[in-house]
């Protein structure tokens, strides 16, 4: 179980390119995105909740560090021995595949399919939450470096969401990675050397821990923090069962430190290649990135004692801690002195607290003051206030320009990295939802990542001035990426045979079971996650399941074109030429529709690659053209133009859809001969209008002979008798315009090359007119039809005929031969 079961040369093909993929696409030189690029353009959201997973876990166990310490550390343990090997296989496998609901699709056995409208769901409802959590943190640090706009707290949180959504849709998730490596970089290098620093600190000076509650007071008294939770008695004094129960609640907001980390495999279609590699590797080291920020902080808020301050992440306590006694002169206790200046700043903070309690007793009603909220008496209260007031100035003088600067920066790096973190719902979101379109379950226009990422925004732009708090989403947030764990986890554990067959693993043999055991570790490790979360955080599981039933409606609603299954509905829709934008009867008909588009349209990209179209002698747009209206496609769909394409095929999200795509891939042979006809048409319009220019039946040149002759002349390689058959068939009609716009590039070849390759026959043909060659005279002329002169053909021109008919024919030539292009006046030559 434990035998690796990757392709030995495919590993170490992949390990000797890990340095180049490390770096790949960083400033868009490469074909993808490599390790770095991927991570930050995608799990900003994963690397984002460094910022805070710690306050959740402290939160959860009320207060206890030990409890937090011990749930986050079963909580890595899940993820790096569970999760990781899980989503590492499903990437091997098949990395283009996405989220979870689209892994199910791809790779998962007919009885799991159901689990891929859920996964879809709840994979969308996750990016949205994404959205709203990230814009309002971002929001709330913003407010620790600028308070004077805390007013407009939630107006910010919605131009942060905007400003993240028109990037995207503006640059598209590719070319926005700058900006996501920037942000995403600068924070990561500066948060690795600041915890480092901290841990330092926290190991050499516990007793810097005075230092923490004149912080927090200082932060209540701003206004900046609304609760801290500190523990209410030691934890001896607790019985085991509270001890578990606080054990299980912790892991279940701690675990809200994982968000983000599923989003990684959705980017698969921007990974460098060999896709798996980069994918995998941005696995593992956003895990120890993950795990090791929260060991870092947790530690440091133990040794501490930082409770759990809800608006302000323990992670810039620790900062502010250290800017003042590591990076600045430090204090003691003994510095910190009351003035009298302190005391009366006091006084008129409380009359301001009283102010305010008025205003609130005006409103609620009551006879409240601020006595009542803080039961102290008046003298107590002020000494409590300036004592908070003289820690606060004597702490900000002790940090000096170097702290300050320090806290500057972390405070700019954490808003930004919070900014960045809807990048993770945006993209990740958009991709599952253009899956969900290719296989007919959401409208099409899903398809356009910038689609469903302004679809994303919309909906998070109506709910951010409904939720307003963090802390109300959080319960619900955890739920759709916990049951990405699962499904992820468990599709890689039930994985099809023909799957792994397709992989180059044997089922039964030790690499399919080392496979499914890395899918039995993640099983293990996310059912737990989720029973921890469905018992610990049973207020939200009822929104959840209410949201989730409601999006899976809206899908299995689009896909099959009403609420019951119609087999009609479903069917592949009849092709027809020069309407590839059809009207739809269900989501799954357009489905299958739009795979056949595909496989035609790579067809035709790949023979123009290769060179198989070259004989046309027409440019890609006209055969593109051409193409796109005989068999229905949309235009958009041929990438041969297009530089910045992946050429090579992403398989169809869906067996059905696979098969469809190869069907109409596999029409190689049958498409060429379509093309070819098309050619045939445009060079037998030539023939059929010029050939009466050489008529002269009293010379024995009557139709059939000088389109014998053209034929031959025109159509070298092409046996005579076969050709000539073909042309018998031929008849002028009107066609659209995107068909002659191919035709005729091949008419005007004909046109042109005819008098260079005609001068013998012509010449001829011109003496037989003017009765210089004697009647009875049969001409054969050879014709060199290769390179290489190795392929003469041979053209018979028959002389007979009588004299009346040639004069007859000679005068109906020179009248046909002062205006030779009389008979295609009707072909538009423009």
């Amino acid at each position: 179980m434990f035998k690796s079961y990757l392709d030995p040369e495919e590993r170490q093909s992949a390990d000797r390119q890990v340095g180049r993929l490390m770096f790949e696409g960083l400033l868009l030189g490469g074909t993808g995105l490599g390790v770095l690029a991927l991570i930050f353009e995608i799990a900003a959201d994963a690397f984002s909740v460094a910022a805070y997973q710690t306050l959740l876990a402290i939160h959860g166990a009320e207060g206890h560090h030990e409890i937090a310490i011990a749930a986050f550390i079963v909580l890595s343990i899940f993820l790096f021995l569970g999760i990781v090997p899980a989503y590492k296989a499903g990437a091997y496998l098949r990395p283009n595949a996405g989220g979870s609901g689209p892994l199910v699709e791809a790779i998962g056995p007919p009885k799991m399919r159901w689990l891929s409208w859920i996964g879809t769901s709840l994979f969308f409802l996750d990016a949205v939450l994404t959205i709203i959590i990230s814009s309002i943190s971002a929001a709330d640090v913003t407010m620790l470096i600028l308070p004077e706009l805390a007013q407009y707290r939630i107006l910010l949180a919605e131009v942060y969401a905007f400003f993240i959504m028109v990037v995207l849709v503006a640059l598209g998730p590719k070319r926005a990675v700058p900006l996501f490596l920037i942000g995403g970089g600068a924070f990561t290098i500066f948060t690795i050397v600041a915890l480092s620093t901290v841990s330092a600190a926290a190991i050499g000076n516990p007793e810097w821990s005075f230092l923490t509650d004149g912080i927090v007071n200082r932060l209540e008294a701003a206004g900046v923090v609304e609760h801290v939770v500190r523990a209410q008695q030691d934890l001896q004094a607790l019985t085991p069962t509270v001890i578990f129960q606080l054990f299980f609640r912790s892991m279940s907001s701690a675990m809200l430190g994982f968000s983000g980390y599923e989003v990684i495999p959705a980017s698969g279609k921007h990974a460098a290649k060999p896709k798996w590699k980069v994918i995998n590797t941005a696995l593992t080291l956003a895990a120890i990135f993950l795990i090791g920020t929260g060991v870092f902080q947790l530690f440091a808020a133990q040794r501490w004692q930082i409770p759990a301050t809800e608006g302000y992440s323990t992670l810039l306590i620790e900062y502010e801690i250290i800017a003042a006694q590591t990076f600045g002169t430090g204090i003691t206790p003994d510095d910190i002195v009351v003035t009298d200046a302190d005391r009366n700043a006091a006084i008129n903070r409380i009359e301001i607290m009283s102010a305010e309690a008025a205003e609130q007793t005006l409103e609620l009603g009551g006879d409240h003051t601020a006595d009542d909220y803080e039961n102290m008496t008046e003298e107590q209260l002020i000494e409590e206030i300036a004592h908070d007031i003289a820690f606060s100035r004597m702490l900000t003088a002790a940090s000096g320009v170097t702290g300050q600067s320090f806290l500057a920066i972390a405070g700019v790096l954490l808003a930004i990295i919070l900014l960045l973190a809807q990048g993770g719902g945006y993209v990740g979101g958009a991709a599952v939802a253009a899956n969900a379109a290719r296989l007919g379950r959401l409208p099409g226009f899903f398809i356009d990542d910038r689609i469903g990422i302004a679809v994303i925004w919309g909906v998070a732009f109506i709910f951010i001035p409904i939720i307003r708090e963090v802390v109300i989403v959080e319960s619900y947030y955890a739920f759709g990426f916990v049951s990405a764990f699962i499904i992820t986890s468990t599709t890689v554990f039930f994985v099809r045979e023909d799957v792994l067959i397709e992989r180059g693993i044997q089922p039964g043999s030790g690499e399919a079971r080392s496979l499914k055991f890395a899918g039995l570790r993640g099983m293990v490790a996310s059912y737990i996650m989720g029973i921890v979360l469905v018992t610990q955080k049973t207020d939200a599981l009822m929104f959840i399941i209410l949201a989730g039933a409601v999006i899976t409606l809206l899908q299995f609603y689009i896909a099959n074109g009403g609420l019951q299954r119609d087999v009609k509905k479903r069917a592949m829709p009849t092709v027809r030429p020069g309407a590839w934008h059809h009207s739809y009867a269900s989501g799954v008909q357009r489905a299958f529709d739009q795979a056949r588009q595909r496989g035609v349209a790579n067809l035709v990209s790949e023979l123009i690659e290769d060179g198989a179209l070259v004989k046309f002698n027409v440019e890609p747009d006209r055969i593109i053209r051409l193409v796109s209206y005989t068999h229905g496609v949309d235009p958009s769909l041929f990438h041969f133009t297009d530089s910045d394409h992946d050429h090579d095929h992403i398989e169809e999200p869906s067996v059905q859809l696979e098969e469809v795509y190869q069907e109409a891939h596999a029409t190689r042979n049958e498409l060429i001969r379509h093309i070819e006809r098309y050619s045939h048409y445009g060079i037998f319009t030539f023939i059929d209008k010029y050939h009466k220019n050489w008529l002269n039946p009293a010379k024995g040149r009557d139709e059939a002979t000088v389109q014998r002759a053209m034929l031959g002349i025109l159509f070298p390689m092409s046996d005579p008798d076969t050709i000539w058959q073909e042309f018998q068939t031929y008849r002028w009609e009107k066609i659209p315009e995107a068909i002659w716009q191919f035709c005729r590039e091949r008419y005007r070849w004909a046109k042109d090359q005819w008098p260079n390759l005609s001068d013998r026959i012509t010449t001829v043909w011109v003496l037989q007119d003017y009765g210089l060659i004697p009647d009875e005279v049969d001409v054969d002329m050879q014709i060199i039809v290769d390179d290489r002169h190795t392929d003469i053909k041979t053209v018979h021109i028959h002389t007979q005929g009588s004299s009346e008919g040639a004069a007859n024919s000679s005068e109906r030539s020179d009248e046909q031969m002062d205006n030779p292009e009389e008979a295609s006046d009707d072909i538009n030559e423009d």
